[in-house]
């Protein structure tokens, strides 16, 4: 299995690893552009889905349409995405220096799904960051209750994931005893400069 990335290496040896991963329709190159911001003591990792839908655009997952337009994924369709984000994160560990003790997700959209999803069922994730996602109940299994540090924002005015489902999102994390910290934006399927000062800051307070 080959992976497309970018990285951007610590200051210091043993350092966290904060993986991205983006939203549907885009490339690695979208959430690395905050790298300039986000503390040199992290080791940060840009990753590519592994589903190609056009010129350096990418998917981890196929989105399928009924007839009314309504949108479903399918949950095995999901797995193979975890499946090769754990095997990522395996290879990675095998290549670099970074303490895989220490490991925190990012990601927007489908992105944050899928945070979500590797994220509460691996052990060695001690962080979150969920931006304009949410919860799929049908692939996520809470393993890791243990999590330290849950990050959730999300535009009131989103009209390609509802507002609604980030705040059940936000409740069923609490159902199971952990803590997010849930921003809410006025603004649509994005992040803005205030969202994005806010993500910084919760990546200064993990260090």
């Amino acid at each position: 299995m080959s992976f497309v990335y970018l990285e951007r290496k610590a200051i210091q040896p043993n350092a966290p690893l904060l993986v991205l991963l983006h939203g549907y329709g885009s490339n690695e190159s979208d959430l690395f552009s905050f790298a300039e911001y986000i503390p040199d003591s992290f080791h940060v990792v840009s990753l590519q889905a592994p589903l190609t839908m056009g010129q350096n655009s990418f998917a981890w997952f196929p989105i399928h349409f009924t007839e009314s337009m309504e949108r479903w994924a399918s949950p095995e369709e999901v797995k193979k995405a975890t499946d090769h984000i754990y095997a990522f994160l395996s290879y990675y560990a095998k290549n670099h220096d970074f303490n895989n003790e220490n490991v925190y997700l990012m990601g927007f959209s489908q992105g944050a799904m899928l945070s979500y999803a590797v994220g509460l069922a691996t052990k060695n994730v001690k962080g979150i960051a969920a931006l304009s996602g949410y919860i799929d109940p049908r692939v996520v299994e809470v393993n890791n209750t243990t999590l330290s540090s849950i990050y959730v924002s999300h535009g009131t005015a989103d009209m390609v994931v509802p507002y609604a489902w980030a705040e059940q999102s936000v409740k069923t994390l609490k159902e199971y005893g952990l803590s997010p910290e849930f921003h809410a934006y006025p603004q649509g399927h994005g992040i803005n400069q205030d969202n994005l000062i806010s993500i910084i800051q919760w990546l200064q307070a993990q260090l």
